[in-house]
């Protein structure tokens, strides 16, 4: 990560919030730490957590003391891209080079929170995978009710425009504590990159999700039901068997999600294999009307399944990106090897 603001941080002429992105804030907060008090400068304990959007009153007044100190600048608690608070600010810390490589990831340590800036030849991009089991979405007609269940993981990762941060859970402190000695890396605060973390996770959750807000079923050409929209292109299912004392007729087969979805600041990439089940059940007696009926409502119209579980909702950050499915396992890679 190289030092720069992408936008304002603090408080406009009338008082409203600046942007206040989250890592501008975080720098920021990180510059005023290392000036010092007696430059003007306010500890990083002092602070609250770093909320995206939104700049504390506690930072705003760090700002502010700050420029009160400084000769020449103007107590407008706010810091402009390139403006001569953020210069005068980098003049006093002079942070030096940064570290190799352009958008290092920034490993936060769960545990304790503390964190380092690593150089790319030390860790890899940064990536979530997450294990989709359940129900993901159903549609309801006459008579006749559909399923599609999934069974698979799917990778998150990070373009190089997007988050330069992998929230990790096991991150390699050796390593860590080398390219700090070394100088290829440096010990940034720790508390200002949690909400950061939390919204990667939710940013990946809406990704994961989004595969799911429009998926839609019809039939091919052979009367084999396909599956389309946003989980993919039309896919053929590959297996039909049935449970007869649920009335339903099972369809099982395969898809490869391999695409893009933005995020701030460029885009995640996903991929992975899904096992995907079609559950239609019928209010048919026997296993052949049940078929019929099936392959009848899905050759007059494409239908469109509706998601059945908001589960990027419940994010501070996130609310309301895509749908998902009823269960959810987060697993998170300890560490690749360098």
């Amino acid at each position: 990560m190289a030092w720069g603001l992408r936008d304002a941080v603090g408080l406009t002429n009338a008082g409203t919030q600046c942007p206040n992105q989250a890592l501008d804030q975080q720098q920021v907060a990180e510059l005023l730490d290392a000036v010092g008090p007696p430059a003007g400068g306010t500890s990083l304990d002092s602070l609250p957590p770093i909320g995206d959007g939104f700049a504390s009153n506690e930072l705003c007044e760090a700002i502010r003391n700050f420029q009160s100190v400084q000769d020449g600048l103007v107590a407008d608690a706010r810091v402009d891209v390139d403006g001569a608070t953020w210069t005068r600010l980098m003049e006093l810390v002079g942070p030096g080079r940064a570290p190799a490589g352009e958008g290092v990831p920034l490993l936060l340590s769960v545990s304790d929170y503390d964190v380092v800036e690593l150089p790319q030849s030390v860790t890899p991009w940064p990536s979530l995978v997450y294990t989709l089991r359940g129900k993901v979405a159903e549609w309801d007609g006459a008579g006749i009710h559909m399923e599609l269940w999934v069974n698979g993981p799917v990778k998150v990762a990070w373009s190089k425009e997007a988050y330069a941060l992998g929230c990790e859970v096991s991150p390699d402190f050796a390593a860590m504590e080398s390219a700090v000695a070394s100088g290829s890396a440096r010990a940034i605060g720790g508390a200002a990159l949690d909400q950061l973390c939390s919204r990667v996770k939710s940013e990946a959750r809406g990704a994961v999700g989004a595969l799911f807000s429009a998926v839609s079923v019809s039939v091919g050409p052979d009367g084999t039901p396909r599956i389309g929209g946003t989980i993919g292109d039309e896919t053929a299912f590959l297996r039909v068997e049935f449970e007869p004392a649920e009335r339903t007729v099972i369809y099982t087969g395969s898809v490869h999600v391999f695409q893009s979805h933005p995020v701030t600041d460029g885009e995640a990439q996903l991929s992975g294999d899904l096992q995907v089940q079609l559950r239609i059940t019928t209010g048919e007696e026997d296993y052949t009307a049940s078929l019929a009926a099936a392959v009848a409502v899905l050759a007059a119209a494409v239908v469109l399944l509706a998601p059945v579980a908001q589960w990027a909702a419940g994010s501070e950050f996130v609310s309301g990106l895509g749908a998902g499915v009823d269960q959810l396992l987060v697993r998170i890679p300890l560490r690749a090897a360098p």
